[in-house]
C-alpha cells in the first residue's frame, strides 16, 4: 500500500479555514482595526498587532508570485513532479499552495490564477490553476 500524503492538522486558530475549505470557500483573516488581510492566521494582526480580526471570504483570484517544480518527493506520499507556489491574492495576502492542471514549463511569474479544490483523505485543500485555463 502506498503511503498517504501528510495532511494539515487543524488547530483552534485554523479550524474555520479548514471547515470553509471543505465547503470549497477560501477564507482568510482580515483585521477589523487596520482592514488588512493576512495569512496564515495569527492571534494578532501582523500589520498593526491588534487582536480584533475576522474570517473573510476571499475571491480566490490572484497571481503567481513564485514557484518551483519539485522533482524528488521530500517524503513518501508526494507524487512528483508537482508545482509548489506562492500566490498573491487580490485581497493582499499570500498563500503557499500547489499549482495544478498546468504544464509547469508554461507557468510564468505574474500569471493570473484562481483557486480550485483538491480532495485529500478527509480534507479539501485549496490549490490553484491558471485563470485562463491554459499555461501560456
Amino acid at each position: 500500500m502506498e503511503p498517504s500524503r501528510p495532511l494539515p492538522e487543524p488547530t483552534v486558530v485554523t479550524r474555520p479555514f479548514w471547515e470553509a475549505a471543505a465547503q470549497r470557500r477560501l477564507l482568510a483573516p482580515r483585521c477589523r482595526a487596520c482592514g488588512r488581510w493576512f495569512f496564515p492566521p495569527h492571534l494578532v494582526c501582523p500589520h498593526c498587532r491588534e487582536a480584533d480580526w475576522e474570517w473573510a471570504q476571499s475571491s480566490g483570484r490572484g497571481e503567481l508570485y513564485s514557484f518551483t517544480v519539485v522533482h524528488r518527493a521530500p517524503q513518501p506520499g508526494f507524487d512528483p513532479p508537482y508545482v509548489l507556489a506562492v500566490v498573491d491574492l487580490e485581497e493582499g495576502f499570500e498563500l503557499m499552495t500547489n499549482i495544478v492542471g498546468a504544464d509547469p514549463a508554461g507557468l510564468r511569474i505574474g500569471q493570473r490564477v484562481r483557486v480550485t479544490w483538491q480532495e485529500a483523505g478527509d480534507m479539501v485543500l485549496p490549490v490553484f490553476t491558471p485563470a485562463d485555463g491554459g499555461t501560456a
